[in-house]
């Protein structure tokens, strides 16, 4: 008489466990899509539209020659630009749970697996965007924000806060 009642919870116990396994695995897809489809997006922003004139604005200012040099207003306005862009991928790997300061993942014999491999792969598609922008921020704000009384104490905290500068600079200095 107490056979059916254990097979029916053990049934039970089975199901529940099998659900909850399904509802796991359907979440960490959706949170891989959700990622992936912002990553996306990210890439989008940090090479189209405002950012990608700020950052032509910028380089123009920093690589061309004087003759071609965009004027103080709109070079200031593409800086404070490339400093938003940063502060929103920087919000988006915070929100997404990336690595920001190594902009990798895990190393070693972890990367052996798919799961890690497929993270490490999707942050470091970004990698050199971010890198450059942070680059021309912190050369545009080493050269002009001084000689042009850019008022940009606040911005600058806040970007030095998530970008180490020193590193920025060691690696411009050595022209990699």
């Amino acid at each position: 008489m107490n056979e059916p009642s254990t097979f029916f919870a053990g049934l039970t116990a089975f199901s529940t466990a099998g659900a909850t396994l399904a509802i796991l695995l359907l979440a960490c897809g959706a949170r891989r899509r959700e990622r992936r489809s912002s990553l996306s997006d990210l890439h989008v922003s940090l090479t189209s539209g405002e950012t990608a004139d700020a950052r032509n604005t910028i380089g123009t200012l920093l690589y061309a020659s004087r003759r071609n040099a965009p004027s103080k207003p709109d070079a200031i306005e593409a800086y404070f630009r490339l400093m938003w862009s940063l502060q929103r991928a920087r919000n988006l790997y915070r929100a997404q749970g990336i690595y920001w300061k190594a902009l990798s993942g895990p190393s070693g014999w972890f990367q052996r697996f798919w799961f890690f491999r497929r993270q490490r792969e999707s942050r470091l598609a970004l990698t050199w965007n971010v890198n450059e922008i942070a680059e021309n921020i912190v050369i545009f704000h080493d050269r002009f924000s001084d000689r042009w009384d850019v008022e940009d104490f606040d911005a600058w905290k806040e970007i030095t806060n998530f970008v180490d500068t020193e590193e920025v600079r060691r690696r411009v200095a050595r022209g990699c």
